[in-house]
């Protein structure tokens, strides 16, 4: 590696601070926009993108995991660099072309879909947008630092642009355009960007082929990924309507938040183990997922139990009166924050790194089947509710088969020897709420002086136990603040 490669807790600071950003703005313009579009105005927005995923989905087959792994070893030659970035270029301009024209055409034949046209074609930009930005090619380098300044950019731009064009429920196409530029706007600098690091010459002789049989395997993976992760609310919308979605995507939005504030440390590992695995350091893989899995139960935990306890709070803080119904589907949905971010580690990082893609099919199909059967049941009794457990089951689903490949990898006695004391800290959450709970404040305040308390009692507990991967990451921040003065 090298040596002006950045360490991995550099990484991981940038990429939480970019993951941060990219959740609390969402947050933050749901919060505004939900109160002016009210719950159906949300749910027609919610199911437009659910349909636009799967055309989305197809237009970038299992491209971004292959070209972030790929690039990681290519990263020393940059003829080589260049001809595979050129490479996934070609490919994925032509799924993009194939994806836009079987969109048109679903929408011309399909009744139902034409009354969100044009929700759907704005929506549908953020396809193009994803095949020219390359976001694979600067993860695959590292190149964290600019990828959060730049999505922190447009993000800022969208906020600007809510405030002056989302003013009532006719403003829902202002506001899929905010969401648009929010998410993939970016990307334009992406492509701009790339001769920093790529050559943009024709090399005359290019071999796509080679790359199809990887890519077709991380593309089933993905496809079944996508099955249980947004067939729910594209079911809720088909069975019982846009206000079910509104309200099921209210319950889901802060969960989203926490799962990718919790997993965007896998984010960063894929290059750094993809470089060890060509590196034959085996030895390394293990240690850093040993520290990985932990750090994920050392902010899952706390969170699954803080998100469970404020649920009806949160929803008011960030949904208003017309979302109430979401608490007990919120609540539900917290388990996930558990089982999501290990899941992610497990199969976009370890198994995609380690050239897995065998037995990441394996786990993400269990779950496509499991939330497919139970959203057929659970969805027409129970609604946003019936959508939620279904969610919980094919999550949990996934981790079982991921349990079940990766003890032959590795200790997990070791990668468990931890875990009791996050749970024994966690219980002194729900003390700390009692206690506020009792003053009978403000659900803002209530949200601010428990989760402070919270944190503040957890991490002193863990402290006295003396958790070695607490330590760690406390010194990890002391270096980067001494650093900083």
């Amino acid at each position: 590696m090298k040596e002006k490669s950045r360490s991995i807790s550099t990484n991981f600071i940038y990429n939480f601070v970019r993951t941060f950003a990219g959740t609390i703005f969402p947050v933050i313009t749901f919060s505004y926009s939900s109160r002016i579009l009210g719950a159906e105005g949300i749910g027609k927005l919610s199911f437009s993108k659910s349909i636009i995923s799967y055309f989305s989905l197809f237009a970038m087959l299992g491209i971004h995991h292959y070209g972030t792994r790929e690039v990681a070893k290519l990263r020393n030659d940059r003829r080589q660099l260049s001809k595979f970035a050129q490479e996934m270029l070609i490919l994925n301009g032509v799924t993009t072309l194939l994806a836009y024209c079987a969109l048109a055409i679903t929408i011309s034949v399909s009744v139902m879909l034409q009354q969100y046209t044009v929700l759907l074609w704005i929506t549908s930009l953020s396809i193009f947008f994803m095949a020219m930005g390359m976001e694979w090619l600067y993860q695959g380098l590292e190149e964290y630092r600019y990828i959060s300044l730049r999505s922190i950019t447009f993000q800022i731009i969208a906020v600007s642009i809510m405030l002056l064009t989302v003013r009532d429920k006719s403003d829902l196409a202002a506001y899929a355009i905010v969401s648009l530029v929010a998410s993939s706007g970016s990307y334009i600098l992406n492509f701009w960007n790339c001769r920093k690091y790529i050559d943009v010459r024709c090399f005359g002789q290019y071999d796509l082929q080679r790359h199809m049989k990887p890519i077709l395997w991380l593309f089933a993976f993905t496809i079944s990924v996508e099955l249980y992760t947004v067939l729910d609310s594209t079911m809720l919308g088909l069975i019982k309507g846009d206000r079910a979605v509104g309200i099921y995507s209210a319950a889901v939005k802060v969960n989203k938040m926490t799962n990718a504030l919790i997993s965007s440390l896998g984010t960063v590992l894929l290059p750094r183990l993809s470089y060890y695995l060509v590196s034959e350091e085996m030895e390394k893989i293990r240690t850093l997922i040993c520290k990985a899995y932990n750090f994920v139960f050392m902010l899952s935990i706390p969170a699954c139990v803080g998100l469970c306890i404020l649920s009806d709070s949160i929803i008011l803080l960030f949904s208003g009166q017309d979302f109430e119904t979401a608490g007990i589907t919120m609540r539900i949905l917290t388990l996930i924050v558990l089982i999501i971010p290990f899941n992610t580690l497990t199969t976009n990082q370890l198994f995609i790194a380690m050239n897995k893609e065998k037995k990441i099919l394996h786990a993400t199909l269990t779950g496509a089947g499991i939330n497919f059967a139970c959203n057929l049941v659970m969805i027409p009794r129970w609604a946003e509710n019936g959508a939620a457990v279904a969610t919980v089951l094919a999550e949990a689903g996934v981790m079982c088969v991921c349990f079940y490949h990766v003890r032959k990898m590795m200790n997990l006695r070791t990668v468990f020897q931890r875990y009791y004391q996050y749970w024994i800290a966690a219980a002194s959450i729900i003390a700390i709420h009692f206690v506020v709970s009792l003053l009978d404040l403000h659900y803002l305040l209530e949200i601010v002086f428990t989760v402070s308390g919270s944190a503040l009692c957890y991490f002193f507990i863990l402290y006295r136990f003396k958790n070695e991967y607490f330590l760690m990451a406390a010194a990890v921040v002391k270096r980067k603040l001494d650093h900083e003065k």
